[in-house]
């Protein structure tokens, strides 16, 4: 709850001694008496202050003009902090970070032994200067004539002229000091620069935001999941048990000793990517892919720098799925003769013992088409203790393949889609292939109608559509073209994924 007072009027006062009494009165209703508030400290000259002044010495300057110096130049991101010492004020605010909105890149504390309590002053984002009532119990504010209840926990806007009562101590807030302080700040308050760790931060998560954006943009259809994944049925439900329950349900397996990593393995074009993107969806995490050579570097130690940073990455941001393909060029046996692949496995093997011993709500699966080539010590559980096999789909696996990737296009129901099925079972076609098939059969039919010549012409409208189908003709020839190239010792099995 926040109040913004009635107007900026301005009871230039200064606060009272300590032994003054103030009326308690209830929300909303008429402040205490403003004559008693008149009465005036005994006025301290500022004048001929050493810059080496004592901590004592700094403390009978009013509390009022050393935080009203502060305020000159107070601004988005900084924290003000006022109490008896820093720790407790520190732990209090620790409590009640959830009333600041903005990164805190500033910090600064007031030591003063008569408030009785701790405050916190924040810069909100439209400019105004909010009091944090970081107590146990309510505080009061006095505006305008009447005071309203601060709850622990609420923030107020506060102004020029506003008192805030605190235990009995009243605390009038100034925009200015009674005379000029700034030779002295270091003297009456620490100071806290976290620009430098704050800001990198700040970057990474408008990044992240940014990111989310452009996706959300760009999205023209649902995020996969394991609907869209045909067949695979034991695989998915073994997954389900193994990740994406303990993911989504951490609280049931805070007893139970997990792997929190898994090995997907098979022939390229099966779909372990896929798998592992649906995967994530399932679970609902946040989701890292990566290939394993991307995090390698010809500089001594790097490759390993570039490990822990993604673990701390997903660490920070779990619960995470991380996906590693192409697993087996950074994971193989380790040799004599190969030391920098050495210190990279072992690195590897550290980072998942760390996530075991912390139970940490972060699931690690690498894809390899080569199960064998891994280090034994990568693939024991407590590692990477989950293996499963992501093999050639059988008939029905094929069938449900194609009816995903042809189902949001315009094919021609005299198709004979078992004869086609029946044919790529028997050259042990994987999803990969299936959907190059599909999308091969669409440019053919383009082709064939016309479509492609009238966009070089410029001619071609939404109209040109209509009616439009994928032939038997279109199918046959995109499977011939697949074949052709599936018997070149040049060309490699092209797919979505492995």
């Amino acid at each position: 709850m926040k109040i913004n007072p009635v107007s900026t009027t301005n009871y230039q006062i200064s606060p009272p001694p300590l032994s003054a009494k103030k009326k308690r009165t209830d929300s909303g209703t008429t402040a205490p008496d403003l004559n008693l508030l008149n009465k005036t400290y005994n006025q301290l000259s500022f004048k001929a202050v050493p810059a080496n002044v004592s901590l004592d010495l700094v403390k009978k300057i009013p509390l009022e003009d050393r935080l009203a110096s502060i305020f000159q130049n107070f601004k988005l991101g900084d924290l003000i902090l006022i109490g008896k010492n820093l720790n407790e004020s520190a732990r209090k605010m620790y409590k009640n970070t959830n009333v600041v909105k903005n990164a805190i890149k500033r910090g600064f504390f007031i030591a003063d032994d008569s408030i009785g309590g701790n405050l916190g002053f924040v810069k909100n984002m439209i400019g105004d200067t909010e009091v944090i009532n970081l107590n146990d119990s309510p505080i009061t504010l006095i505006s305008e004539n009447k005071t309203y209840s601060m709850k622990p926990q609420e923030s107020f806007y506060v102004i020029n002229g506003d008192i805030i009562d605190i235990n009995g101590r009243l605390l009038t807030i100034k925009d200015n000091p009674k005379t000029d302080l700034s030779m002295y700040r270091k003297n009456f308050s620490r100071a806290f620069d976290f620009q430098k760790e704050v800001e990198p931060q700040i970057e990474k998560i408008n990044k992240k935001t940014i990111s989310t954006l452009m996706q959300t943009a760009g999205k023209k259809s649902s995020p996969v999941t394991f609907a869209q994944v045909g067949g695979l049925g034991e695989l998915k439900e073994a997954l389900k048990r193994d990740i994406v329950y303990p993911l989504r349900y951490p609280e049931a397996y805070e007893n139970i000793k997990l792997d929190h990593g898994a090995i997907l393995y098979g022939p390229p074009g099966t779909g372990k990517t896929h798998i592992a993107r649906a995967l994530a969806n399932e679970a609902g995490t946040n989701f890292i892919s990566i290939n394993g050579l991307e995090m390698e570097s010809k500089w001594v130690g790097q490759s390993e720098e570039n490990w822990r940073n993604l673990f701390n990455e997903a660490k920070e941001n779990q619960p995470t799925l991380i996906f590693l393909d192409e697993f087996d060029a950074v994971a193989r046996s380790r040799s004599s003769n190969n030391e920098y692949g050495n210190n990279v496995v072992n690195q590897i093997l550290t980072l998942m013992t760390d996530l075991d011993n912390e139970n940490a709500n972060v699931f690690v699966i690498g894809a390899t088409n080569n199960f064998d080539a891994l280090d034994k010590a990568i693939i024991r559980p407590g590692r990477f203790g989950k293996h499963y096999e992501v093999p050639v789909p059988d008939i029905d696996g094929l069938r449900e393949i194609y009816k995903i990737h042809s189902s949001a296009k315009p094919m021609d129901e005299k198709i004979n889609v078992e004869e086609l099925l029946q044919k790529l079972y028997n050259h042990k076609a994987t999803g990969a292939g299936i959907k190059q098939i599909v999308n091969d059969a669409h440019n053919n039919g383009y082709e064939r109608a016309g479509i492609f010549e009238k966009m070089a012409n410029k001619t071609f409208t939404p109209k040109d559509l209509a009616g439009f189908k994928i032939t038997q003709e279109d199918i046959d020839k995109a499977y011939d073209n697949f074949i052709k190239y599936q018997n070149s010792s040049t060309r490699k099995q092209i797919g979505f994924g492995r």
